[in-house]
């Protein structure tokens, strides 16, 4: 079971907590991916449901990205709609148009950072987990959709080192930046914020939140499929999926990539 999916109770109905518990690094696959987005599609679809939390009770890691062990052993032929999916993931998280909430409980690289800046609110455990969109930093392009959605929340100074360096950050620093909405010293203290946001969103008529919100997204979502289309061109770049192959390799190797 890659999603532990915990019922509770809110002043306005009922909503869920969603625990990532994929594998030992919470990492992703083109699977449970696709698992992820039909959880979300049916709360969405569920009138009784006023919202998420996700969150994973993972000692170290919140999501560490794609899964280097899947990549691998992933024909070639293949690997563009493996690696695609985390653009179809974010496009799901951008149409669930209730409540969302992610805590970043550990480590949130590549496609971590992509879930997180796809919710509607974003806090952080103020731990040694750090946060960052590290895609440039395999050799791969970062796709538009995330760009256009960082440029949403992030202050405009630090969009190049966010974008282009793949730079990492600690708790502290992501919510200087935007990246990070509040930070809690404790998971506690995170629930506690996580469960008081979500309990006030409730009350809020849901007809209402889902229009004005759908609006809000309104740009991202008319180029949900513009963007699937450029990101599939960028992938197929020469050189793009050999150092992709070339990073995994090197993590597993716990060594430096040579990327071309």
């Amino acid at each position: 079971m890659n999603y532990n999916r915990e019922e509770i109770t809110v002043s306005g109905g009922k909503a869920e907590i969603i625990h990532l518990q994929m594998n030992d690094q919470n990492s992703l696959t083109g699977s449970n991916m696709k698992e992820l987005a039909v959880i979300l599609k049916e709360i969405r679809n569920d009138s009784s449901k006023k919202g998420v939390i996700l969150t994973s009770d993972h000692e170290k890691f919140f999501c560490n990205g794609l899964d280097a062990d899947n990549l691998l052993s992933t024909p070639k032929e293949k690997l563009l709609d493996e690696v695609g999916g985390i653009v179809v993931l974010f496009g799901e998280l951008i149409l669930f148009d209730k409540p969302l909430i992610t805590e970043v409980t550990g480590y949130a690289m590549g496609g971590g950072a992509v879930i997180t800046v796809a919710s509607d609110y974003k806090y952080m455990y103020d731990g040694k987990g750090r946060i960052g969109f590290t895609e440039v930093n395999v050799g791969l392009p970062l796709p538009g959709s995330f760009i256009d959605r960082i440029k949403m929340c992030v202050e405009p100074r630090y969009w190049s080192e966010v974008c282009l360096e793949g730079t990492v950050y600690k708790a502290v620093e992501a919510k200087k930046i935007g990246l990070i909405d509040e930070i809690a010293a404790t998971k506690e203290e995170l629930r506690k914020i996580s469960l008081k946001k979500l309990d006030s969103l409730s009350k809020i008529p849901m007809s209402a939140y889902r229009s004005t919100k759908n609006m809000l997204n309104g740009g991202l979502i008319a180029k949900l499929e513009q963007y699937q289309k450029e990101t599939a061109y960028a992938f197929q770049q020469p050189g793009v999926i050999d150092n992709l192959l070339e990073a995994m390799t090197a993590l597993k190797e716990k060594r430096r990539p040579n990327l071309k």
